[in-house]
């Protein structure tokens, strides 16, 4: 988990079902009141280019939570999601020509509905999985991010191949208890239609491969192709917004956990090639060398500063083989050892 919650947007689509959840049941709140608990005007809501950030979405469950006694559970907030309803990905999905290439649109346009998620298929010879991998820290929202998130990939599956195709749903959490103490194995079963494991190694599906070229009950080449030009625009577009300060964002993130990546393993972490990550940050004067320089260097004036670390082992926590080679970096950026930068600062 390397993207700080601030930095994702949860679109409307994900919150319309909630709405519909919360209107249609008697749970002694309303809709209004959840927007006005986070400061949200209706008419902001009923933008269709609305959105809230990770922090917003963390207090919108915490408050749903303590009003409704826990009485929203995992049914209710699948009930109000099919594949129209999150919109074009949905359509992609349903007009696809395989179950893989169905998949293929989870994988690509997760961003778009569940921001927070990545999704990555790994195919074997007998088995293949689809496995869900958290990217933000959304704390006791986070177990309930992945089962919404398998759920609505579970919907749309059922709605794209029919129930055909056996597949098994994995959690790494536990299930539960209910009041009684009793588990809550059964009722998850039962939202999904499906046989689920908890305590897993992973978070996910997993099925035969064979299944993977099956056909889908309603392939149209001609729609999947237009839905998906739509949402390639709008991940161009999401990407576009302030893309270098997000890359910055991610690559502070890392090094604070020590990771300093490849230009090659940033691209692939962000599902683009490094060709296509070089270019778009091309477009905002910048380069994925200039940004990773100014995350170590920062990282590294701040260890010399506040620290009495070593030279070597500076190096080491900023992504560097040995003292030497950090020592030239850090004075080719700033035309001064780092030895020296230290006693004047």
């Amino acid at each position: 988990m390397n993207v700080d919650k601030k930095n994702v947007r949860f679109p409307k689509t994900l919150l319309e079902p909630l709405r519909h959840t919360i209107e249609s049941r008697d749970l002694g709140v309303n809709f209004d009141e959840m927007l006005q608990h986070l400061g949200i005007e209706r008419a902001e809501f009923d933008n269709p280019s609305f959105s809230i950030d990770g922090e917003a979405f963390v207090r919108l469950h915490r408050w749903l939570k303590q009003r409704t006694q826990g009485r929203i559970h995992l049914k209710d907030w699948l009930s109000g999601y099919s594949a129209t309803s999150i919109g074009l990905a949905g359509l992609a999905a349903l007009s696809s020509l395989s179950a893989r290439d169905a998949l293929s649109v989870a994988i690509r346009y997760m961003p778009l509905f569940a921001p927070a998620i990545k999704v990555e298929l790994l195919e074997g010879a007998q088995i293949s999985q689809l496995v869900m991998e958290l990217v933000t820290d959304l704390e006791e929202m986070n177990r309930i991010l992945l089962e919404i998130t398998a759920g609505v990939i579970n919907i749309i599956s059922h709605e794209t191949m029919g129930d055909g195709i056996p597949r098994t749903i994995h959690f790494k959490h536990d299930c539960g208890v209910d009041k009684q103490g009793k588990s809550r194995l059964n009722e998850y079963r039962e939202a999904y239609g499906c046989d689920v494991v908890f305590n897993s190694y992973f978070n996910g599906f997993m099925s035969e491969s064979k299944f993977l070229d099956a056909k889908t009950r309603s392939p149209n080449e001609a729609t999947t192709r237009l839905t998906r030009s739509i949402l390639d625009s709008e991940i161009e577009a999401q990407l576009a917004a302030s893309f270098s300060a997000s890359v910055k964002q991610q690559l502070q993130d890392m090094a604070k956990i020590g990771k300093f990546p490849s230009v090659e393993d940033f691209a692939d972490h962000l599902h683009l090639t490094p060709r296509t990550l070089a270019r778009r940050l091309a477009n905002e004067n910048t380069s994925y060398k200039n940004l990773a320089n100014e995350v170590w260097l920062s990282l590294a004036r701040e260890l010399l500063t506040t620290t009495q670390l070593s030279i070597d082992q500076i190096a080491h926590r900023t992504g560097f083989i040995n003292g030497n080679s950090f020592s030239r970096a850090f004075k080719s950026l700033t035309g001064d050892t780092p030895l020296h930068w230290r006693r004047g600062h």
